[in-house]
């Protein structure tokens, strides 16, 4: 790993063209940021958007609200809004906005382009986790309504996803313009957006690039980009190597879903039991030690304690029984399952690809090794019996983490828990909403078909003071907060 990083710190010290300021200072230079992903191209409108394509669409195509750099939901083409009391409507009216050609943004554009976004998100999370809404439609000019079946708290939330920022004929309305060069994207902010007489402090422009890890954080070590964006943990063990210093790491207390996906749900994992005894086999406490991360929170249940308005039906699962009594009962359903059958094949578990994926892969095979499993690490797309999901909740609602799991998602799912998670979605009672939800949440949990094993892992580099960038609870840093030149 050693001799791959000083092989991408010399490539990257030969592609350099221009060496940013490193410390954040009063001057109009561009601020560098490398957006960590693997993509080869930003597909802006694809169904679900690589690391970079989030960012960049979020930057460049606004939906009608979104999340300011402490997470906050604020105005974007949207300028204010209500909720009806019964929660069935929402009612936005648009600021004067423009397309990137010059054209008048308005409600029917709006609501059209919204209305096709919500059908290509159909078989998707953010599909799930919209199914409430009803009619979208243009009442004037600049009036836009939201009609939902049942009420859906989190709508504003859902929103602000770059997903759902609003396009036309592949361009947005800003806030930001993209001018996409060779080696990076310099993004600006809109000049049509400015107002006469309005006081606007001094911007500058962000130099985008979109790299893999390793160049990213060894361009970072070198002073040459101020700012990574989309750390994971599998990205973990370049820091250490790039002697990247502690005090530039920024980690985001985020949650949501870490753990091993059922997605091949014939032989030994079409058993309820079986799938179990992986879980019962995971030493959860140990398995990111080899990353360095002591206080990792662990997970045994799918919905996390804490959330608001909400009693679960089950709690963290085998709290009674030690890591050896947990292992001897799933040691027994393998030996079961090999009495009954010739073979127990190698279990292929899908993780992308990275050095922490190889370390923590190597925990899980010594844990599944305790009780007869043998497995093998099949990274990026091949093709595996478990898959890791590694996903950040996009806001704090039993539904999100039930919905990622819907079978309109998962090809392998819980098909009872589906039913009770789509008639608590369709309450008009926030107590029975939340008593299905929990519901739900049993059944899916009964059904082993996901296996959690803590939080995600979200960490970003930042060298000085950078106005705009903050730690936040969904990882997620606005790019267009960050144009403001410091003090």
């Amino acid at each position: 790993m050693t001799r791959a990083l000083a092989r991408t710190w010399r490539a990257c010290s030969i592609a350099a063209v221009l060496v940013l300021a490193a410390c954040s200072g009063s001057d109009s230079s561009p601020l560098g940021i490398s957006i960590i992903d693997p993509s080869p191209v930003n597909n802006l409108d694809a169904a679900e958007l690589a690391p970079a394509a989030e960012y960049l669409r979020a930057a460049t195509s606004q939906g009608l609200v979104r999340l300011d750099s402490l997470g906050n939901i604020v105005p974007a083409l949207a300028e204010r809004w209500i909720v009806t009391d019964d929660g069935l409507s929402y009612i936005f009216r648009l600021r004067n906005a423009r397309w990137e050609n010059g054209d008048t943004v308005t409600s029917e554009h709006v609501a059209a382009a919204l209305r096709r976004r919500l059908q290509i998100e159909s078989r998707t999370a953010i599909g799930a986790d919209t199914t409430e809404v009803r009619d979208i439609r243009s009442m004037t000019g600049r009036v836009i309504e939201i009609r939902l079946l049942a009420p859906q708290p989190d709508l504003l939330r859902i929103l602000a996803l770059p997903e759902l920022g609003i396009r036309r004929s592949g361009r947005g309305s800003g806030p930001l313009v993209a001018d996409r060069q060779q080696y990076w994207t310099v993004l600006t902010e809109r000049a049509d957006d400015l107002v006469e007489g309005e006081f606007r402090p001094p911007v500058r422009p962000l130099q985008v690039r979109t790299e893999k890890a390793a160049r990213a954080i060894a361009r970072f070590a070198m002073g040459e980009t101020s700012m990574v964006l989309g750390g994971r943990f599998e990205h973990l063990p370049y820091l250490s190597a790039a002697a990247v210093a502690d005090n530039t790491v920024r980690a985001d207390p985020v949650i949501g879903l870490f753990g091993l996906l059922v997605v091949e749900s014939r032989g030994f994992l079409g058993d309820a039991a079986n799938r179990e005894a992986i879980a019962l086999a995971i030493d959860r406490e140990a398995l990111m030690t080899p990353l360095g991360i002591r206080e990792w929170q662990t997970m045994t249940r799918i919905v996390p304690l804490g959330l608001d308005r909400y009693a679960p039906l089950v709690g963290e699962r085998w709290a009674d029984l030690s890591l050896d009594q947990r292992r001897e009962l799933a040691r027994a359903r393998v030996v079961r399952w090999r009495q009954d059958n010739e073979t127990l094949p190698v279990l292929r578990i899908a993780m992308p690809k990275g050095p922490g994926s190889r370390l923590v892969f190597g925990r899980l095979k010594r844990d599944l090794a305790t009780i007869g499993i043998d497995s093998r690490l099949v990274e990026g797309k091949g093709k595996a019996d478990l898959k890791l999901i590694d996903e950040v909740a996009r806001y704090r609602q039993p539904s999100w983490f039930l919905n990622q799991l819907a079978c309109v998602v998962r090809p392998v799912c819980d098909r009872d828990g589906d039913v009770l998670l789509a008639q608590a979605k369709r309450a008009g009672d926030p107590a029975v909403r939340a008593q299905q939800m929990a519901e739900a949440e049993l059944s899916m949990t009964s059904a082993n078909i996901y296996i959690p094993l803590g939080a995600p892992v979200r960490f970003s580099l930042v060298r000085g003071n950078v106005p705009g960038f903050a730690i936040t609870a969904d990882g997620w840093h606005a790019l267009p907060d960050m144009v403001a030149i410091p003090r």
